[in-house]
């Protein structure tokens, strides 16, 4: 992600990646070898900070050094802007310690749910806000991948860094929060299946004080998922609006003349006009946006507080399956 972050970020006319912080020994000689000399390659953020003077930093470490990192940045430079890909934390308290540090700083803070920059899933939040299938009753999600099918020894196999839930579930919790705003109540089971340490799947029931409930599953240990897949499905009092990362289909409830019928909408009949495209074009515009609120001073979305609500309900579901 690091490297993705650095390569559109020095694609985006008026920004310039001027310093790379990697401890990897194999990754500095690369990065030495192959990166313009004007880049300086730093194995210390402490020292970094001291001998660069940046406008923003994209911090793509492992999820249980973010706090501590925005931490030690923002006491350096209380003016610096700071991208934290997802999750913000790996848990609601340390969460809390990115914002409290964030609320001392004079930049601006954005976490990576490149998910809200997709125009299929701005669609439906779109329809939703718009009220056109009704009052929602109920919705399902999922996430799958073929990520874990064997144990593994990187942080994302060891309790309090890594999971399915601190992986790959935090883009689906976040658009259930984008979309409906924050749940009130969850239960949860959860397994293990090739690791020793983390969940590779957890079932969630999460329910909302308006009488909205749905569930969510969340498994990275599904074979033949070459890539992740993304699923929300609500179901309204008018229609069904299904959402993933391909498409958005409309289908209105019997009787209702909503939108004049079915409708679906695929990712590649939006108009997006990205500047240029490195990867999928939701990281291309999540950093256009930080980069713009940057220049502007503009708060931009989702921001640290947004993320710890991401936190707030990871820790509400580990909660419940611990608690049965």
């Amino acid at each position: 992600m690091g490297i993705l972050h650095a390569g559109i970020t020095n694609s985006i006319s008026g920004a310039n990646v001027t310093a790379i912080c990697e401890k990897e020994s194999f990754l500095t000689m690369a990065a030495k070898a192959f990166l313009p000399k004007r880049i300086a390659v730093y194995k210390d953020y402490q020292k970094m900070m001291t001998e660069e003077q940046l406008d923003a930093v994209f911090i793509t470490t492992p999820i249980g050094t973010h706090a501590s990192i925005v931490n030690d940045l923002l006491k350096s430079n209380t003016a610096l802007s700071i991208f934290v890909e997802k999750p913000l934390a790996s848990s609601y308290e340390e969460a809390k310690v990115a914002c409290e540090a964030a609320t001392r700083s004079r930049g601006v803070h954005m976490v990576g749910f490149q998910k809200r920059f997709s125009p299929v899933f701005q669609k439906a939040k779109q329809l939703i806000e718009q009220g056109i299938m009704g009052d929602p009753m109920f919705f399902r999600g999922y996430c799958y991948s073929s990520d874990v099918l064997r144990e593994g020894s990187a942080w994302r196999f060891r309790k309090n860094t890594g999971g399915v839930l601190l992986d790959s579930a935090p883009h689906l919790l976040d658009l259930l929060i984008w979309f409906f705003g924050e749940p009130t109540r969850t239960m949860a089971i959860k397994k293990q299946v090739y690791s020793s340490e983390v969940e590779d799947y957890v079932h969630a029931v999460i329910s909302y004080d308006s009488g909205l409930q749905g569930h969510v599953d969340a498994c990275w240990s599904v074979s033949n998922f070459r890539l992740p897949e993304f699923l929300v499905e609500i179901y309204g009092r008018d229609g069904i609006i299904t959402v993933t990362d391909d498409y958005m289909k409309f289908a209105p409830g019997r009787g209702s003349a909503k939108m004049g019928g079915a409708q679906t909408y695929h990712r590649q009949s939006f108009e997006t006009s990205p500047p240029f495209l490195l990867a999928d074009i939701d990281y291309t515009m999540e950093d256009v946006a930080f980069l713009n609120a940057v220049r502007t001073r503009t708060a931009p979305e989702p921001s640290f507080l947004q993320g710890a609500k991401v936190n707030a309900l990871i820790d509400k579901i580990l909660d419940s399956t611990e608690k049965g």
